[in-house]
């Protein structure tokens, strides 16, 4: 009964408080302007759904959440509410990454040193068990630093950042309640409300952008969960049905899959390419999606459906231990990625040849994006 009102409260919350930061943001001129690239829409859309979603999340956890039950809380809601700053002032004036970088950092370390929510142990994985307190702490905030970058950078399409937030705290609500931490699981129902209740006004054609206020904190407070509940199936019974998970890491890796894996995929082919790994292009899952002529709403879905099927797969693949699991879910989604990627091809050669004989109309797409992703 209490999950559902703080789930309702969350959600209500970011409902009756998006419309007038929309109506604000369009009186003042403050909306992320189409025109790079890499940038999909087409209209002028405020990018500060991250206000509502962090206010309600803050209400609804301090409300609902007892510190007895959370006693890290003022801990983390301290650490998100200096990214939650940052991310608002590169919202309004576009901040230099080392910026960025810094706060991140300083989130990381008030989480790993000041809440000791750390990375005690891979368990197992690739032979490695408990970690020293400096290697600890160290992991943990390249995790968080990474994880919170991932969701800033997925965050490209109408919808999809926030619904694969809702698959991470729906499934560690569920998990967390299972492991008899009600206070962890009410902190992850209130994310999952007010996620709800944004993308109520982010599905096609959005009318607001959840801005880095929105996909910084997200990926934070996902990372900081997926840390907890790694630690927690390592050092106890936590069960997903009738299924004890036992294989912490790789069911975490399989949740966060679809950030992580676009991450160190653009990362890489940006690297092998000569270039910066922190120069924004438009060759993240999304865009490659939306190039195969798929709709905003079709490609979240495609992907949000991929990562559930990860989901189950962890679950079900709870026998293989850490380092197989780990290694089968990074395996499967190379495949499916080389798959994409040979189609992807067949598709372009398909365009090329269609265009030299009648003119080509994709819709949503323009000659420069075409000749760009052809390029690439």
């Amino acid at each position: 009964m209490l999950l559902t009102l703080i789930f309702l409260t969350s959600l209500l919350m970011v409902v009756f408080t998006i419309p007038p930061i929309i109506n604000l943001a369009l009186r003042k001129r403050l909306f992320d302007k189409p025109g790079e690239f890499r940038k999909v829409h087409k209209r002028l859309v405020p990018n500060f759904g991250g206000i509502a979603i962090f206010t309600a999340f803050l209400f609804t956890s301090s409300l609902f959440v007892q510190p007895a039950l959370l006693p890290e809380g003022n801990a983390l809601m301290a650490a998100g509410s200096i990214l939650f700053m940052i991310g608002l002032n590169d919202d309004i004036v576009e901040l230099g990454p080392l910026k960025k970088f810094f706060v991140q950092f300083a989130s990381a370390l008030i989480i790993a040193v000041v809440a000791d929510i750390r990375i005690t142990s891979l368990y197992g994985t690739i032979g490695i068990h408990e970690l020293s307190y400096v290697a600890s702490v160290i992991i943990t905030m390249v995790s968080i630093v990474g994880v919170v970058n991932a969701f800033n950078l997925i965050d490209g399409i109408d919808g999809l950042a926030a619904s694969l937030g809702v698959c991470v705290s729906l499934t560690y609500a569920y998990l967390f309640w299972n492991a008899g931490l009600p206070g962890w699981s009410y902190l992850s129902i209130a994310l999952t409300g007010s996620l709800v209740g944004f993308l109520f006004f982010n599905v096609s054609p959005a009318r607001i952008f959840m801005g880095d206020s929105g996909s910084l904190l997200l990926g934070f407070i996902a990372v900081v969960l997926s840390i907890k509940l790694m630690n927690v199936v390592g050092s106890g019974h936590v069960k997903f049905g009738a299924i004890e998970l036992t294989s912490g890491v790789g069911f975490v890796l399989a949740v966060l899959i679809i950030p992580v894996f676009d991450t160190i995929r653009v990362f890489s082919l940006r690297i092998l390419r000569g270039r910066s790994p922190f120069v924004a292009d438009s060759n993240h899952l999304h865009h490659r999606l939306l190039f195969l002529g798929l709709s905003h709403m079709q490609s979240t879905l495609i992907l949000a459906v991929v990562n559930i099927m990860f989901i189950v797969m962890a679950v079900t693949l709870q026998n293989l231990g850490n380092t197989g699991l780990v290694g089968l879910i990074f395996l499967t989604v190379l495949t499916a990625n080389g798959l994409l990627s040979l189609y992807i091809e067949r598709f372009k050669k398909a365009i090329l040849n269609r265009a030299n004989a009648a003119p080509v109309i994709l819709e949503g797409f323009n000659d420069k994006m075409l000749d760009k992703i052809i390029e690439n």
